[in-house]
């Protein structure tokens, strides 16, 4: 083990150490996190913005950087099965195990670690609210002009940098009906509409691009009444260059007559002629740093949030998407020693 993956893994233990679950996201100012942050970035000059809920936005700044580090230091619930205690970090031979190591506080560790190594101008805006799927941090950091050549988006992907990524559209259809017995036959059931509404859809041309899913449907009492009302919830998610609004009006359209919301919009990375500009930016300064570039990804980030934003931004981060959210979640070492060097590459220029 060398010195430089020591250290990543001294800064990552207090980071593990700190319960950030969301929910139920019981962050404070006085939180144990906040701590960890501030041991572990000295010298940085550290501004707290609380939200309320748990919802936080650390900005810690040095010198006057043109390029932002985004990490969000929330994680998701403890799942079951973990064999060992999710917030002690466990070395391994050739992994560390731990609640957030992979998604994505190794990523915090990675940077802590380069700061300590270099005088170089840095920003890492750090927040808590990402898993709560309302992104309520970043936007609200966005509200104010960013003046940013790049946004360095932490999530896993195993150190390489990924320019575009699949959106995620959340919605709630509700249906109404008249509830009567069922011995008359079905009359107005909010039930059977809710199903006739979701096989047009899934049989669309439209469902499998952006892998249209329903994910719960309730509604009714009993077998032998007629549903007076139901609600599905359902999700999608456009490929890149996809904007989303076309795919939503298509969907309801085939039920007019119920009464749809939105849950959750974040666009595909890119989506608007802005973030398409923003992105081709974001992809050249990749390629000026060397540095080693991905395919596009299924899952969503607040990358895109930023390109939405004007800021050229790419995803990048140790681990891979398929041990975060599990069970003895763990982040290889050789990916955390790969990462720092891509955002060595970054802050060095």
């Amino acid at each position: 083990m060398t010195d430089r993956l020591d250290t990543i893994l001294d800064h990552l233990a207090p980071l593990v150490a700190a319960d950030t679950q969301n929910p139920p996201r019981e962050i404070t100012q006085d939180h144990p996190l906040l701590a960890a942050i501030r041991k572990g970035l000295p010298g940085f000059e550290i501004d707290v913005t609380d939200l309320g809920g748990g919802s936080l936005i650390i900005d810690a700044k040095r010198g006057a950087p043109s390029i932002l580090f985004n990490v969000h230091m929330d994680t998701v619930p403890v799942a079951e099965g973990w064999s060992r205690d999710p917030h002690e970090l466990h070395r391994g031979e050739d992994r560390a195990t731990g609640l957030g190591a992979c998604d994505i506080k190794g990523a915090a560790a990675v940077l802590f670690a380069l700061a300590g190594e270099t005088d170089a101008p840095m920003r890492l805006v750090l927040t808590t609210d990402e898993e709560a799927g309302q992104s309520t941090c970043v936007r609200s950091f966005l509200e104010a002009p960013l003046s940013a050549d790049l946004a360095v988006i932490a999530e896993p992907t195993e150190g390489r940098a990924v320019t575009q990524h699949r959106g995620i559209v959340s919605g709630t259809a509700r249906f109404g009906g008249e509830s009567g017995h069922a011995s008359q036959g079905p009359g107005r059931s909010a039930v059977h509409a809710a199903v006739r509404w979701m096989a047009k859809c899934l049989d669309s041309d439209t469902a499998a691009e952006v892998r249209l899913n329903f994910g719960r449907i309730e509604g009714g009492v009993k077998p032998n009444m007629v549903a007076a009302s139901a609600e599905v919830l359902y999700g999608f998610r456009p490929r890149p260059g996809l904007d989303h609004a076309p795919v939503l009006k298509e969907l309801r359209g085939h039920a007019p007559f119920a009464d749809h919301a939105d849950r959750f919009i974040g666009p595909a990375l890119p989506s608007s002629d802005e973030a398409k500009a923003a992105q081709k930016r974001a992809r050249e300064a990749a390629e000026a740093r060397g540095l080693t570039l991905g395919d596009p990804v299924d899952f969503w980030t607040e990358a895109s949030l930023f390109a939405a934003a004007g800021v050229p931004a790419m995803v990048l981060g140790p681990g891979h998407i398929a041990q975060a959210h599990a069970a003895d979640e763990w982040v290889a070492y050789d990916s955390l020693l790969a990462t720092y060097d891509a955002y060595a590459r970054i802050v060095n220029g």
